[in-house]
């Protein structure tokens, strides 16, 4: 069980990195030879006309997440109104509803407008709208107090106007610096990337589950109170410092301090020999999976939770940043980390490349990366439920997508 559920957790990684931005976006590595020598090319996620735009990388985000799509013209329109079927359909599928796009609508259901399908969701979910039955509201810019009711709704409580606002404002979710509903410019619109970035506050917290929101209104007394509630809006793409040692595995306890660089010999020496790999190729060990390279030193190693170890062993497992394995959370690590990180629900990855001084210099895995010899990768789970951290892999990105 223990096997399995870390060779569950490389799928799923493998997944994000190779899914979420090859299948949907249509990045793709290049691998080419010349005299010998093989080097790999990351395309990136292309993004027409918005290479000077605030939101080019919330959006590159937002598409490799398969959130947001172009228009038939390929065209983003980062700065337009959006309506309020588009965003429906941006937050479901945010939220892991499969929700088709207008062209896969007009191929499969010629005769049904792309809208349905959002309105199906809200409708399902009892979620407030004012376009299911009027079709023109439907393409009309929702208003912010709008958004708020939808969103408060997706989190299974049933609040109206200001105390919808409310609810957001005490959970951070308000993707504003209001801390009252008065001061939240409820009748304001909002356009594509603003709507966007909301959705991405979203993920920060890990509210990108949907629920249903109840018949009956929610005890208004069940609203904390907002006395002394501090706001805060977490950047869209913040970042810290790394260096070498954080891409080691700390241990408290009986064992040493697992380094990259680390023979397979002295990690055989001191945590019993490995002859076992997964399909990966990396060596299974009772406290972590590790990856070596030609020269057998560690240049790569994951652990998770349902580590097998005795039940007479104090042992506890994080990073250089003080990120515990079964203790931290998705709030931990962006605080320590930054949000750039943040991919989906309970998914986090960094990206650093590593320069000709030794230092590292943290990158967007959505811009073209000439040589992904040169970069590493973080990556941090946690658990859907508990909101707890469950699994960690620290790699060099061609290690990470199987290429080595």
């Amino acid at each position: 069980m223990i096997i399995l559920k870390r060779m569950t957790a490389c799928f799923v990684l493998a997944t994000l990195l190779l899914g979420s931005t090859t299948a949907v976006a249509g990045s793709e590595i290049h691998e080419q030879n010349d005299k010998d020598i093989v080097t790999w090319e990351w395309k990136g996620i292309p993004v027409i006309n918005m290479n000077e735009h605030w939101a080019k990388r919330l959006f590159q985000w937002g598409i490799s997440q398969n959130i947001i799509n172009g228009y038939s013209d390929d065209s983003l329109k980062p700065d337009q109104e959006i309506t309020e079927a588009e965003f429906l359909k941006m937050l479901y599928r945010a939220m892991g509803v499969a929700i088709p796009n207008a062209s896969a609508n007009s191929a499969y259901l010629p005769s049904e407008s792309w809208t349905e399908g959002p309105y199906r969701i809200a409708k399902l979910y009892n979620h407030p709208t004012t376009g299911e039955n009027n079709f023109a509201m439907r393409m009309k810019p929702i208003t912010k107090l709008r958004v708020a009711e939808i969103i408060s709704a997706s989190q299974g409580v049933h609040y109206t106007g200001q105390y919808a606002v409310t609810y957001l404002i005490v959970h951070g979710l308000s993707n504003s610096k209001a801390n009252s509903p008065e001061q939240f410019d409820e009748k304001s619109t909002l356009s594509r990337a603003e709507a966007l970035q909301w959705i991405r506050q979203l993920a920060f917290h890990g509210k990108l589950k949907i629920y249903e929101r109840p018949k009956v209104p929610t005890d208004l007394s069940l609203l904390p109170d907002m006395i002394d509630i501090p706001t805060e809006v977490i950047p869209d793409f913040s970042t810290e410092p790394v260096t070498d040692e954080d891409f080691n595995l700390f241990m408290h306890g009986d064992f040493s301090d697992l380094k990259f660089g680390d023979s397979k010999k002295s990690i055989d020496e001191q945590f019993g020999e490995s002859t076992e790999q997964n399909i990966f190729n990396y060596n299974i060990y009772p406290l972590f999976n590790a990856h070596f390279n030609q020269s057998g030193e560690l240049d790569g190693w994951s652990t998770d939770s349902d580590i097998d170890v005795s039940p007479n062993t104090d042992i506890s497992l994080f990073t250089k940043k003080e990120i515990v394995l079964g203790k931290s959370t998705v709030s931990d690590i962006i605080d320590r980390y930054g949000s750039a990180g943040v991919s989906r629900q309970g998914i986090l990855e960094y990206f650093y490349i590593k320069m000709n001084d030794g230092t590292y210099q943290d990158i967007s895995i959505y811009d073209p990366i000439q040589n992904i010899e040169d970069v590493y990768t973080i990556t941090f789970i946690v658990d859907d439920e508990t909101k707890v951290l469950y699994h960690i892999m620290v790699a060099p990105l061609k290690t990470a997508l199987g290429y080595s």
